[in-house]
Formats: structure tokens, sequence, C-alpha cells
């Protein structure tokens, strides 16, 4: 385990702060020595294979592991609760969602990379990382739609024990859904993919996070900015030294990824293979000074992230039709719901909140919402994403 100590992180927006010829190396002077990227191995972990002069990683995932286990943490502390029938309550969810009052000290966390002290001191907070690349209007919100869903789903659990039906939240099998037979708990784990994972790894560090400066090392550390950003999109992906390591297109390997990490390979056959080479790829890119590469692969990873969760959307539509019972239509729903949502960060296929809205009201939008669902409705969703993601 490594120790986690609370530091002060540049806010984003300066450390992206640059032009596109920080990385021209007619401009600047290499720091590293040149990588040749039929050396890279994707069989080896991604920080053993970009070192400085002294043979020491100049790679740093902890920013990008720390937020990425808050999540999971406050999405473990929601189904968790849920499972025992115990009720929920809001003001664990914002302080966990805002990393206030040391949240994390009463959960169990997964994996050992950290403990609740790690989180706790950490000046990282999921809600300063919720669509971060939006309007300071769309980032709050943002942040006040997960707090009305914490709002919603405490006030929800108070029924853990009754039957749900039209108007009447509930158990609906194992499920906890609201009056309109939504599962909350689903909507809020698939719409932090895309108000977190999507938009802070693809619109902000891959996108003008790849402006920052790479001539420089940032005090104190042995990484550039630029270097650093490329770390943290990765780093937020996946706490995994190699990620995906064992995945084949049937079976999921030893290792366990979760959020995006895992959708990306549930439903992107064709690509997920691939974001792992493509990070090694644009990791060495920058120790090349090549621009043109890092474009290349910063692009493939958003646009195949992008188009998992298009696939997810449509595969969780789909499980409505092909869903025997009701509690398992309504899961379906509600996964459905969330990355439906997590579509307006989609940039890369120029998604944006009116599209995802629009397909929402439609969907749900009527007064008994995932009650009134008809194959319509469902066809009409599936319409609209498939047409903007060339699915």
């Amino acid at each position: 385990m490594y120790q986690y100590f609370k530091k002060s992180y540049l806010f984003i927006g300066l450390a992206l702060l640059g032009s596109t010829a920080c990385i021209d190396e007619s401009d600047n002077p290499k720091l590293r020595a040149s990588v040749e990227y039929n050396s890279l191995d994707s069989n080896s972990s991604y920080a053993s294979q970009f070192l400085d002069a002294n043979g020491i990683s100049t790679v740093s995932l902890e920013e990008g592991n720390t937020s990425l286990m808050m999540f999971q943490s406050l999405n473990k502390y929601v189904t968790s609760n849920v499972s025992a029938n115990t009720q929920l309550d809001k003001t664990i969810l914002s302080n966990l969602f805002t990393n206030t009052q040391s949240p994390f000290s009463t959960l169990e966390l997964t994996g050992d990379l950290f403990t609740a002290a790690d989180l706790n001191s950490s000046d990282i907070s999921l809600s300063e990382r919720v669509a971060t690349s939006k309007s300071a209007q769309e980032v709050e919100s943002t942040k006040a739609n997960f707090e009305l869903l914490f709002a919603e789903i405490e006030g929800i659990s108070l029924s853990l024990n009754e039957e749900a039906a039209v108007n009447k939240a509930g158990k609906l099998g194992s499920y906890l859904v609201n009056e309109d037979g939504v599962e909350v708990a689903q909507v809020i784990q698939k719409s932090l993919i895309g108000a977190f994972q999507l938009d802070y790894i693809g619109n902000v560090l891959l996108s003008a996070g790849l402006n920052a400066d790479n001539s420089t090392l940032v005090a104190g550390t042995n990484y550039t900015q630029l270097e650093h950003n490329w770390d943290t999109a990765y780093g937020t992906l996946t706490t995994n030294p190699i990620y995906l390591e064992g995945f084949t297109d049937s079976e999921k390997g030893s290792v366990s990824e979760f959020g995006a990490g895992s959708y990306i390979w549930e439903y992107n056959k064709a690509s997920y293979a691939k974001i792992y080479p493509a990070f090694l790829r644009g990791r060495a890119a920058i120790a090349n000074n090549d621009r043109v590469e890092l474009e290349t692969q910063a692009l493939f990873i958003r646009q195949e992230f992008e188009k998992a969760l298009a696939n997810a959307a449509l595969g969780y539509l789909g499980k409505w039709r092909t869903s025997a019972t009701e509690d398992k239509r309504a899961h379906a729903i509600g996964e459905a719901i969330g990355f439906i949502y997590s579509l307006r960060f989609a940039t890369a296929y120029q998604a944006d909140a009116n599209f995802s809205d629009s397909i929402l009201l439609a969907l749900i939008g009527s007064e008994n919402g995932f009650w009134d669902l008809d194959a319509s409705k469902i066809n009409s969703a599936e319409a609209a994403i498939k047409a903007k993601f060339n699915l």
C-alpha cells in the first residue's frame, strides 16, 4: 500500500494552459530519450515502460486512482445498503461526493491501494471533477443533479421493506425503485461514469490537457505536466498496472475493473483490447514530442470510450425487451437512463445535454415513467442513439 499525502493540486485549468507548440520538437528540447513504438509491451505494466535517465518511472497514477476509488466507494455505499435493506443517508452521500467530514472512515474500501485516511486527507473530490469541461452553469447544474439524486434515494430507501407499484416506491424484486419505477442507484452510478470518468478523461485531460507543458518538470517531481495529465487519464480509468489484463472477448481476466473500465470491455468488443496499447503509444508520443501521434491516440481513446457508453445504453434498452420479469426490465431501464444521461459528455460525437435530455424525456418523461414504457419509446431512443454514434 502506498501512502497518499495531502497536497495542493493546481486547478486543472491552470495546468492546461499553453499552446500546442509545447510538444513541437522544433521549439522545445526533448527531456526524454526517444521511445520506439514497437518496443511497447502490452503485457508489461504501464508505469514500468516510462523511465527517466536514472531508471526511475516518470509515472504517477495516485491522482487518478484516488478519484476512481472515491467513485467506487460512493457506489459501494449505495449498493451495499440497498442489498442489506439499510436506509441510505443523503448527507453521507453528499460528503462522499464532496470529500467533506472525513466520509470514507465508515466504509470498507476495496483493494489495498488506499486507506480511508488517504482518501479523507486528499484535496481531490468527485464534485470537483464532474462536468469539468463544461460552462460554470453546467457544472453547477450537474452537481445539483447529483445532490437531488442523493436526496431522492434517501427518501425512497424508507420504503425498502415495501413492494413497489405504480406511484409507489419500494422493492421490485431485489431492486429499490422510486414511484416511477426507476432504480435510482443505477442512475447515480451510470451517470457518474459520464459526468466524471468520460468528461474528465476525454474532454479535459485528453483534449485541452494535451496543451500542457512538456518541456519542464513539475516542481518536486520527475514528470512534466503533459505526462501527468496523460497518466491521470489512465489512472482515472483503471487502478490496474495493465488495463484489462487477461480479458478476452468472452471471459474476464484475473483483475477487476470498475465503472468505465468494465463497460468498455463489455460494450466495445471491437476495440477494448486496443485501449491499453493506445495509452502506451500516446505516452511514448509525449516522450518523443510527437504531436500527431499523441492526438491520434487521444482521439481514438475518446471515440471508443464514447462508443462503449452508447452501446451500453443500447444494450440495456434492448434488455427491456428480452427480460422476462418486471423487476429485470426496471433494472435494465435504470442502467439505460444513466448511460443516456452520460452521452451528453460524448463530445467526440458532438452529443450534448439537449441530445441526452430529449431522449430521456421521450423515454420516461410521462406521468408514470417506467410503468408507461412501450416498444415504440424504446425504438425511438435506440434510433436516436444509433444515428448519433453511427451504430
